[in-house]
């Protein structure tokens, strides 16, 4: 029978300790480093576990072993965890130079723990002493740092000074999350002896905001468990208090963007917010729900009357005005009649034409899924709601031609699609292929007037979005008067 072990806490911590055992609670975590270990002939690796165990005592541990024992820990321990650490070697933190590149959290301690294979080991805590674990795991809502210091998003973008001197730094925020994008994909070579090898990393972009900048800033999230985690995150009802995330300056975005860096901790649903989180999450109320990615249907809900709808521009001209020449800063959007035949309308191709977004959240469902994700909207849905667990609309690429060029970004989405191709998306999805054909080429290389919305790209939005509000079938003599009087 092993002997009991003495768990102490980590407010204890002396640099001469090497057998150093606490149970704490896991606030961060990084993704495991490995490495070619030239000694021993094989790949070992480390992972950085943040941890608490009271509100004000925070610190890192070090894992060190094998890759099969580092590739445990990742899989085993996750973010909110409760664990034992058995054995560990307390290590005195030397102070940092002012600029040092942050490789790990920040801790609130003089002293950090270090754990090799064979010498000490980190296992879940024991189901049983439940009490302990609620206690610890409240710490996961405390803030890490001050409130107090937090700054606003307006301050900090302000504060950067002009793009070719902007240089990066690390700010703490209180926001409200705004918008979950989907996770992307992005393949990285690796260097030396692996250039061949391309790397398969993961990135979740979340858009957040606060009262003094309600256009939103974008979040890059690319740690494993910070991406799950952010996936649960409800736009317009989580809170965040950031404590040292980077902001630097995107030369895709062209502006300012925030990144969950080797350094950053994140606080969700912070209680010791209390007012200040009250008053975000009701200015996040009265922000209206915003599309960041192409045309969904938060873009639809406010569309212009038609009839509104008098200025005639050609192709080029569009173009010109949203990000061209004549582009005006002070709008996000105009709106344009165009004439013009329709030269591409794939009704009966491959392409997806109906999107579902669902009844509870509101939020785009992926194509690869059945249901919402989100485990709130899943626990309403088996309350035994009678409601549809999502509805369907249109959202079809349609592209019109000129004499000037194709506008290939036009989008036959929502009522109006619905209006114009005489029937319902629900009812489409039910159509043949034959007459899916039939009912393109009903459109297909004729001539429309087309009342259009045209979205500019923003710093959340790179991409144009234009929106057919209204359009129906011209003849040729009257295609012909509009252009020859244009």
């Amino acid at each position: 029978m092993a002997k009991r072990v003495k768990f102490q806490r980590l407010a204890e911590m002396q640099p001469t300790m090497t057998h150093f055992s606490t149970v704490a609670l896991i606030v961060s975590k990084s993704s495991p480093n490995i490495f070619y270990d030239k000694m021993s002939g094989t790949e070992r690796g480390v992972i950085t576990l943040t941890i608490r165990d009271s509100p004000n005592h925070l610190t890192n541990c070090k894992c060190w072993g094998q890759r099969a024992c580092v590739d445990e820990y990742a899989a085993m321990l996750q973010i909110g965890h409760v664990v034992d650490i058995v054995g560990a070697k307390v290590m005195s933190i030397p102070d940092a130079a002012p600029g040092e590149q942050r490789y790990q959290p920040q801790g609130t301690l003089s002293c950090a723990l270090v754990v090799n294979e064979g010498a000490g080991y980190v296992v879940r805590h024991d189901s049983e002493d439940s009490a302990n674990i609620m206690i610890l795991q409240q710490l996961l809502q405390r803030p890490i740092r001050p409130l107090g210091a937090v700054l606003k998003l307006s301050d900090v973008r302000a504060g950067l000074g002009s793009p070719d001197k902007m240089i990066s730094s690390y700010v703490n925020l209180l926001v409200a999350v705004a918008a979950v994008r989907p996770v992307r994909q992005i393949k990285r070579k690796l260097s030396a002896v692996h250039s061949k090898v391309q790397e398969l990393l993961h990135c979740l972009e979340v858009i957040v905001i606060d009262a003094s900048y309600p256009e939103g800033m974008l979040l890059s999230v690319w740690q494993a468990d910070w991406i799950r985690r952010a996936q649960q995150w409800q736009p317009r009802r989580t809170v965040l208090h950031l404590v040292d995330v980077r902001v630097s300056f995107s030369d895709f975005h062209r502006c300012p963007v925030l990144s969950h860096s080797n350094c950053t901790l994140i606080c969700e649903y912070p209680q010791a917010a209390g007012e200040d989180s009250r008053l975000l999450l009701a200015f996040a109320a009265t922000v209206p729900l915003k599309s960041f990615d192409g045309c969904a249907q938060a873009e639809l809900d406010n569309l212009p009357a038609a009839a509104s709808i008098q200025a005639q521009m050609t192709v080029r001209q569009i173009y010109t005005r949203a990000e061209g020449d004549l582009q005006d800063a002070s709008s996000n959007q105009f709106t344009a009649v165009l004439y013009g035949m329709i030269t591409k309308f794939d009704l009966d191709g491959l392409s997806s034409h109906i999107n579902r977004k669902c009844t509870a959240c509101q939020r785009l469902i992926p194509r690869n899924l059945e249901d919402c994700a989100w485990d709130s909207c899943q626990m309403e849905f088996l309350l035994g709601s009678d409601v549809p667990r999502y509805t369907s609309y249109f959202n079809i690429n349609i592209q019109f031609s000129d004499q000037t060029g194709t506008l290939v970004e036009t989008r036959l989405a929502g009522k109006p699609a619905e209006r114009i191709l005489g029937l319902q998306a629900e009812e489409f999805e039910r159509l043949t292929e034959r007459d899916k054909s039939e009912l393109k080429w009903r459109f297909l290389l004729k001539y429309f007037e087309a009342r259009l919305l045209v979205k500019k790209p923003t710093e959340m939005r790179k991409n144009l979005v234009v929106v057919v509000v209204d359009m129906q079938a011209i003849p040729l003599q009257k295609l012909a008067e509009k252009v020859t009087v244009f």
